[in-house]
């Protein structure tokens, strides 16, 4: 019972979060998963909610994405991607939980920068750059935002075409991660009860998160998130590295 709770409750809760502001499902899904279920398996139905509401947003904007900006970026975070993928399934739980503590500081460091207005200048070169980047920290995490927000954000000037490209970025990013650790045996039978469970619940915490879109203060969300995204990293990485010292 407690475990239909939390796969009902976060993915409605993560997808609220990313409708209404544009960022959370990831995180609030990472933050709870890999505590209860193996690191790998978390990963999956991350990406699974994270892949279901991009094809949402994707299907309605597909017009405004700048494909010229996006490849650049797209093709090495693809191929990294599988290659880290593939490795992470060696590393023991505790390396890759500590690999999630320090995603989510650097998430607060990239919040940080850009609320002081640093910006990466967007060249091809950068963006494969970034797109490496993006590739490790989702084959590691399944969480690659920071890198390619950090590229895209300062190439795409138009609100719409930079949210078009940025969740086709993420789109890609969740179905590439997605299928390498399906064919790694990260996902079973058994689970179907619960991939259900998560699709149903991001598809109605979407719907609640359009509704409050634009009425609630989004800035001062976006604060609140990443207070607790830093101090939950801190956590995790600390916590982590004592049980590897004693």
């Amino acid at each position: 019972m407690e475990e239909i709770l939390i796969f009902s409750l976060i993915p409605f809760m993560g997808s609220a979060l990313q409708t209404s502001m544009g960022f959370g499902n990831g995180v609030l899904i990472m933050a709870i998963l890999p505590f209860i279920l193996p690191f790998g398996k978390a990963v999956a139905f991350n990406q699974i909610s994270c892949l279901f509401l991009t094809v949402l947003v994707v299907g309605k904007m597909w017009r405004k994405i700048r494909w010229s900006i996006l490849i650049p970026i797209l093709i090495p975070m693809g191929i990294s991607t599988i290659l880290f993928t593939l490795w992470s399934f060696s590393f023991d739980q505790s390396i890759l939980k500590i690999f999630l503590g320090v995603v989510f500081i650097i998430l607060v460091l990239v919040f940080l920068l850009s609320k002081k207005g640093t910006r990466i200048k967007p060249t091809p070169m950068k963006g494969a750059v970034m797109g490496v980047i993006s590739g490790i920290s989702n084959g590691f995490t399944g969480i690659s935002g920071p890198p390619a927000a950090m590229y895209l954000r300062p190439s795409i000037s138009d609100n719409d075409e930079y949210i078009a490209t940025i969740q086709c970025f993420f789109l890609f990013q969740s179905t590439i991660g997605l299928l390498s650790r399906m064919g790694l045996g990260a996902l079973d039978r058994g689970d179907v009860g619960y991939l259900f469970l998560v699709l149903i619940f991001t598809f109605f915490g979407s719907i609640v998160g359009g509704k409050i879109n634009g009425k609630v203060d989004s800035a001062k969300m976006q604060r609140y998130v990443y207070i607790f995204v830093g101090l939950y990293g801190l956590y995790v990485l600390v916590s982590e590295l004592i049980k590897i010292l004693l």
